[in-house]
């Protein structure tokens, strides 16, 4: 009997002709139907969804009627980035797995998951290049001043500046980089820093202590990464636990000269603690490129201040960033058809 896999054809998917990569899976006896989602939505309107998503599950937003209906046959079904709806889990017949084209499931309630015994599937890694690389980007740019240089350049002003940082304007080499979380990005960025030989140091209690220090970093607790990190980039996933890990408290430990980096999640930062820490400068500065509003309004305070550094969400983006992602859950899907067990499985 033939497999039927349900591809929602959202803005990611539609933008790359993503359905196409996904007829390869016809060799293997296997049904596709592609359902559409998000048609005719703006950039802004599927940047809303997706934070609303986010912040309150995919249950928060209104169902897609086809994409309920056509999971109802469905034994696998395959979305980039539109929720999965519960009442589609609980409707479907004989469903086996949803794969996530993520390395997060935001997209999908893991309860209902669970409780209709479907399989969650995500794409691991598939960020881990383009974020650490932009990490490492994001850090050299605050550090060494390369995008305040520019916009002073670009506006006919190319004398040396007074920037709010020349009392602190280092080199990596021999400096603490403090990663929060040390997983598929946060070890390359680990790697890339010790080639330029800076102290390594890793707050994350879910990995070997022991192995760390096999590799040569430093484990140490939250509070003191904080107290002697000159850099801290933030790599931790997003969860009701890890939410605003980085409060007054850390802030309050800090050195007046450490550059705090955030291309993970917006969350995983106290909001109000981090504006009163940059306009006070409590810290050195920030090299952002998430917020827990996006687009930024007009009239945010990070717009005025001269020790920060911002990018839209961009870190995650390269031209290939597709390719290599339907890579990696394709290869799960040939894996289960092939075998019978699946890959990547999130809910073991």
């Amino acid at each position: 009997m033939a497999v039927k896999i349900l591809l929602i054809n959202d803005m990611a998917m539609r933008a790359a002709n993503g359905t196409e990569y996904f007829k390869v899976l016809e060799k293997y006896d296997c049904t596709l139907t592609v359902v559409e989602d998000m048609v005719g939505w703006t950039d802004e309107q599927q940047s809303e969804a997706f934070l609303k998503m986010e912040k309150e599950g995919p249950d928060a937003l209104e169902d897609n009627e086809d994409v309920v209906k056509g999971m109802e046959d469905a034994d696998i079904v395959v979305s980039a980035f539109s929720c999965i709806p519960s009442r589609g889990l609980r409707g479907a017949k004989h469903l086996k797995a949803v794969c996530i084209m993520r390395s997060g499931v935001e997209n999908i309630n893991m309860d209902v998951a669970n409780e209709c015994g479907v399989k969650v599937i995500n794409a691991p890694g598939r960020l881990a290049v383009p974020v650490s690389e932009f990490t490492v980007g994001l850090i050299l740019a605050e550090v060494k001043n390369i995008a305040r240089a520019h916009c002073l350049a670009m506006q006919g002003d190319y004398e040396y500046f007074d920037y709010v940082n020349k009392a602190y304007w280092f080199n990596l080499k021999g400096k603490n980089v403090g990663l929060v979380g040390c997983g598929a990005v946060g070890s390359r960025v680990a790697r890339i820093m010790k080639a330029f030989e800076a102290n390594v140091l890793i707050y994350d209690p879910y990995l070997d202590q022991e192995k760390l220090k096999e590799q040569g970093y430093i484990p140490v607790e939250l509070n003191e990464l904080c107290k002697t990190a000159d850099i801290i980039s933030i790599h931790f996933r997003l969860t009701p636990e890890t939410e605003g890990m980085i409060g007054a408290e850390q802030f309050a430990l800090m050195k007046p000269t450490c550059y705090l980096i955030n291309t993970a999640r917006a969350g995983l930062v106290d909001e109000k603690s981090l504006l009163d820490a940059l306009e006070n400068k409590k810290i050195g500065g920030a090299g952002l490129d998430v917020f827990h509003s996006e687009p930024l309004p007009e009239d945010y305070p990070l717009f005025h201040m001269k020790n920060v550094t911002i990018t839209p969400h961009l870190a995650g983006y390269c031209s290939d960033i597709f390719e290599i992602t339907t890579g990696i859950v394709l290869d799960a899907l040939e894996h289960y058809l092939t075998t019978g067990e699946w890959k990547n499985v999130v809910n073991k």
